[in-house]
């Protein structure tokens, strides 16, 4: 169980070029992203919902991790990298947050 605060344990594994969630479905709650970077490319991992939310890791080299901590509400919201122009090379997803 996650400790009071830190939110629901979430691995983000991010690859040259994808983006990989240890889980698909998401209730309204806090959540601790867990941000990992197996590629060999610098990678980031940013979290938007319709302007309201804007979140963003570090930049990480590759073998190294980031944690992010995000209170979601229902709604759907953009998960991509940020970084150069690895999002339109598929590090880019939707979650719907129920």
């Amino acid at each position: 169980l996650p400790s009071l605060g830190s939110g629901t344990q979430v691995t983000a594994t991010l690859t040259d070029f994808h983006i990989a969630l240890s889980q698909q479905t998401f209730n309204a709650g806090t959540y601790t992203f867990n941000v990992t970077n197996a590629g060999q490319a610098t990678h980031s991992l940013e979290i938007v919902r319709d302007g309201e939310v804007d979140l963003r890791s570090d930049n990480i080299r590759p073998g190294h991790s980031d944690r992010i901590t995000i209170a979601m509400t229902k709604g759907t919201y953009q998960v991509y990298c940020p970084v150069g122009n690895h999002r339109s090379q598929g590090m880019d997803m939707t979650l719907t947050v129920t």
